[in-house]
């Protein structure tokens, strides 16, 4: 069997596995999907995942041919209604369960952490994703926001929380996810960006058992560390044992010999592991590292992360810096080669169906891609995958399921590679960008 095959098998057997307990995907067990329909409960599953930017009926005429007694829209719409919230989540992670996972050094699961905006249909009366005209938008535009661990090694989402732009929340997204993820199957790291440093988010990863590495700017860098400035240090490599509190009164410190430790954290700040002031002025220790390397002349990041210094070393968070960017790259495949940024409704829940459901697809095909071997030339750049050419071609083999048509999907990756070229970098470009509009789809 090939891997192709095998990976398709596992994602239908998962379908089949969440479809036989209806109170994981039904509204109304007992109730909904019940009643034999032209569009059974699998169907919709498979049909959510493939689909691409057309309109709803060419959709379903590419889904089940293009017949006369295809299904209606009316049809799709009833049928996708009756789908829990939640059952594409647990679609993704009963999935991404039965893959095996990558670990950096034989030990770690690296997970980054990111976010993402998506562009969605214009509804002014909508006050959680609504943002007002500007100068990119004169009439204004609605947003959801997309927060996201994605597995740096495997090339794969494993969780999202998904939030209405203007309700947007990367810190608590973040312990969410976290918190969810638990101890796991063993020790993870962490990644973020400067935008998730914050004392809560190292607390939970902690009090989780795991390891986090999150960049940092030379401000916040400077609070943990009780300096005033360290433009003038160009390495460091520093322990940090500190004890929070919302109190800033010395009277009440538990610990008046460590005062250069405490650091105050104000009572609109969120920190799950500190009671309210109202509640008693209660103390929380925690140790950090904080690193500072040099990545090119002059050029400085700051990290802040509880990973022991036996086994990490400097040159290793230069290493481990990098890897992060390949999420980058995940929502750029998610969003432009898997569709996401055309949805096929106007309704806040059914738009959150389809990122799950674009999800679910690009671990599928990412899955694929990565254990498609590249023939290796003897010429001037090594080769990869194609992504965009192999999200196509695995979409129609999943999407196939009259039995009949054979694909020779590795075959079919491995015609369409590109380049490798390392160390290329370009500005990223600030522009808005509307959705495609109902009326222009194909």
């Amino acid at each position: 069997m090939k891997y192709s095959d095998f990976v398709k098998t596992i994602l239908l057997t998962t379908i089949d596995e969440l479809l036989s307990q209806p109170e994981k995907y039904a509204g109304k067990p007992g109730k909904d999907f019940t009643r034999c329909r032209k569009i059974s409960a699998k169907s919709l599953l498979l049909m959510l995942l493939t689909m691409e930017r057309d309109c709803i009926k060419e959709e379903l005429y590419r889904y089940f041919g293009r017949q006369t007694d295809a299904p209606s829209k009316a049809a799709f719409y009833k049928q996708r209604q009756k789908l829990r919230s939640d059952a594409l989540r647990a679609l993704l992670l009963a999935f991404n369960n039965k893959l095996k996972n990558n670990l950096y050094n034989g030990t770690y699961q690296l997970i980054a952490c990111d976010g993402s905006a998506a562009d969605i249909h214009r509804d002014p009366d909508n006050p959680d994703t609504f943002f007002e005209p500007n100068n990119k938008s004169p009439k204004g535009f609605n947003q959801i926001y997309m927060n996201a661990f994605f597995s740096i090694l495997d090339r794969r989402f494993t969780d999202l929380v998904i939030q209405p732009g203007r309700k947007r929340n990367e810190y608590s997204a973040f312990c969410q996810m976290v918190d969810a993820a638990g101890s796991a199957d063993g020790p993870i790291i962490y990644f973020g960006d400067m935008g998730y440093a914050s004392y809560n988010n190292f607390a939970h990863v902690i009090e989780n058992g795991q390891y986090f590495l999150i960049r940092a700017n030379d401000s916040r860098t400077c609070g943990i560390l009780g300096l005033t400035d360290i433009d003038g240090v160009k390495e460091l490599d520093f322990h940090a044992d500190l004890i929070l509190s919302r109190s800033q009164s010395k009277k009440k410190r538990l610990q008046p010999e460590k005062l250069e430790n405490y650091r105050h954290i104000c009572s609109r700040v969120a920190m799950d592991f500190l009671p309210a002031p109202d509640d008693g002025y209660g103390e929380y220790t925690i140790s950090l590292r904080v690193v500072r390397v040099e990545l090119s002349e002059g050029n400085f990041e700051n990290i802040i992360t509880n990973l022991p210094d036996m086994e990490f070393d400097m040159d290793s968070f230069k290493e481990l810096y990098h890897l992060r960017w390949k999420e980058e790259n995940g929502f750029r495949d998610l969003k432009y080669a898997l569709c996401l940024k055309a949805f096929h409704s106007k309704k806040y829940e059914y738009i959150v169906q389809e990122v799950w459901a674009r999800t679910i697809l690009h671990n599928f095909c990412s899955e694929i891609a990565l254990h498609t071997e590249v023939e290796r030339r003897d010429i001037k750049h090594e080769y990869q995958v194609n992504f965009s050419q192999a999200a196509k071609t695995c979409r129609d083999f999943l999407r196939t399921h009259d039995g009949t048509a054979a694909y020779d999907v590795e075959g079919l990756i491995a015609q369409n590679i590109e380049a490798v070229r390392p160390g290329r970098s370009f500005p990223r470009r600030k522009r808005f960008q509307l959705p495609i509009s109902f009326c222009y789809r194909n």
